[in-house]
């Protein structure tokens, strides 16, 4: 079975009032995540929050609107993330330093199966990251393309004896002994050595 991989999508959030949904009405609307958590923070916040009674508006660079910033225009106190777009499985939680250091990740790694990868590594960003950047060994049409280059690199056997080598009972074993571990995204199979 193929893993899913949305990470050619920039990633966004829908956040929402909580207060406003459960009230049946639905306040909110899309951000675009980067990499820096405070920026979008004080995206959101221009968007929700009052402001102080000096400024009228939320202004970032004003103390009091950063310390006062709710209760907000519609009355409400919490946000959440309702929707998402590019990030993986987020859930609702309004954790905007785990949904921008996953944001950075798939920005680093364009490349690679960032978010397939992050769930096969239980959510885990740096362990991901740590993953993506050691292990990943490229993108390829099946397991046995890359067992046989990679014997060809490592200068195993003959090239006379090539033609009768089973590559893909290579690499089937190869993954079973857990040396390699493949991800199928799109057709592709992308290969992590261990």
């Amino acid at each position: 079975m193929a893993d899913s991989d949305d990470s050619t999508v920039d990633p966004k959030i829908w956040v929402a009032c909580l207060a406003c949904y459960n009230g049946g009405s639905l306040h909110g609307r899309w951000f675009d995540v980067g990499t820096d958590p405070d920026d979008l923070h004080h995206e959101v916040m221009a968007f929700f929050a009052k402001g102080c009674e000096t400024c009228g508006e939320y202004e970032r660079e004003c103390p009091e609107c950063r310390a006062f910033a709710a209760p907000f225009r519609c009355g409400g106190e919490e946000l959440a993330v309702h929707d998402h777009e590019g990030l993986g499985d987020v859930g609702e939680a309004y954790d905007l330093p785990r949904l921008c250091a996953i944001a950075a990740l798939v920005d680093e790694f364009e490349d690679r199966p960032v978010l397939a990868y992050l769930a096969r590594v239980d959510e885990d960003v740096e362990r991901a990251r740590e993953g993506l950047r050691e292990h990943y060994a490229g993108r390829w049409d099946n397991l046995a393309e890359w067992a046989e280059s990679w014997a060809e690199d490592a200068g195993l056997g003959t090239e006379q004896l090539w033609p009768y080598v089973d590559w893909e009972r290579y690499a089937r074993d190869l993954e079973l002994s857990g040396d390699v571990e493949t991800l199928d995204v799109g057709g592709a199979v992308h290969v992590f050595r261990r």
